[in-house]
């Protein structure tokens, strides 16, 4: 290789970086303008609050409450049935005790059945 290659090689290098450098600059230059642009909406959205967002905020509070209250609800409506079913369980199973000590050998066709 000749040194006038070699020099044209590093030109051309030099040419196609300097071209991709001037690239990147504009580039990055928009992305930051981009940025600055997004981070100064956001900043006069949280100084300029508007009725409308505050009171969505308020419902959104007041659905969260309400929800969890219906939930409680929920809660110990299941709980007093799971206290009605056990005290018929109960009551269900005195009554074969009971039956049990009329006819002691006797066994219901649905226990053999089941066994």
């Amino acid at each position: 290789m000749s040194s006038s290659s070699i020099s044209s090689e590093k030109l051309s290098r030099e040419q196609l970086l300097g071209c991709d450098d001037g690239v990147n600059k504009i580039q990055m230059a928009g992305r930051n303008r981009e940025m600055q642009t997004y981070l100064m909406s956001l900043d006069e959205i949280d100084l300029h609050d508007d009725a409308q967002d505050k009171l969505f905020t308020q419902y959104t509070i007041n659905t969260v409450y309400a929800s969890y209250s219906a939930a409680q609800h929920r809660v110990r409506q299941y709980t007093l049935l799971l206290e009605l079913l056990r005290r018929e369980v109960d009551e269900w199973a005195l009554k074969v005790e009971k039956a049990s000590h009329i006819m002691p050998d006797y066994k219901p066709v649905w226990l053999l059945q089941s066994q």
